[in-house]
């Protein structure tokens, strides 16, 4: 349940690596200031924005170096691996297009003068929470995958139909015979 509900919260950092640079490029010059002042006096900044900006940085790398190191280390779980007969396939390009969006609807601020950064990130906090509860229990699309190199099929077996991530790219549904769960909805491809 735990690796579940990291993996469904990863689905937010692309929304947080949005507003961490929405403050980059509205206020630059104090960001890049308070960077210099911890560098050369090891003085810690105080301001809220520059702390909202560094931990939506921090949140999407630790998130990206999580699901990678996770996705590599079930890669390697042979043992734990299901067999399945694949009917048919498809790729699911077009799933991720809710999450894109999501991570475009900050960058609209961008054109507000006067709009402080609290309520901004308090206003990406709370949408990362529905995203992340809409994302729990379905077969949610996670773009950190895909900027690692996973693509999403869709595999028809005769009893199920499953959401299975790949590196490789499948041409063939007889590529596909062997999986490990990566979560309750998701798995990932095992190729031989």
């Amino acid at each position: 349940m735990i690796i579940k509900l990291l993996f469904t919260m990863t689905v937010t950092a692309p929304t947080f690596l949005s507003l961490g640079l929405i403050g980059i490029v509205k206020n630059s010059d104090k960001y890049f200031e308070a960077w210099n002042r911890i560098l050369q006096n090891c003085e810690v900044p105080i301001s809220f924005e520059w702390w909202g900006i560094s931990i939506s940085f921090l949140y999407m790398l630790i998130c990206l170096i999580w699901i990678g190191i996770y996705l590599k280390h079930k890669s390697l779980k042979q043992k734990e691996s299901k067999t399945i007969k694949v009917q048919s396939y498809s790729i699911m390009s077009q799933s991720g297009i809710d999450q894109v969006l999501s991570s475009i609807i900050p960058w609209l601020t961008i054109f507000a003068d006067q709009l402080d950064f609290l309520v901004l990130f308090m206003c990406v906090v709370l949408q990362c929470c529905f995203i992340t509860i809409a994302s729990y229990n379905n077969n949610s699309y996670n773009l950190l995958c895909s900027i690692l190199g996973y693509r999403y099929y869709e595999v028809y077996t005769e009893e199920n139909t499953y959401m299975l991530l790949s590196k490789k790219s499948i041409r063939n549904r007889n590529e596909i015979k062997r999986f490990v769960e990566v979560t309750d909805y998701m798995g990932l491809i095992i190729n031989s």
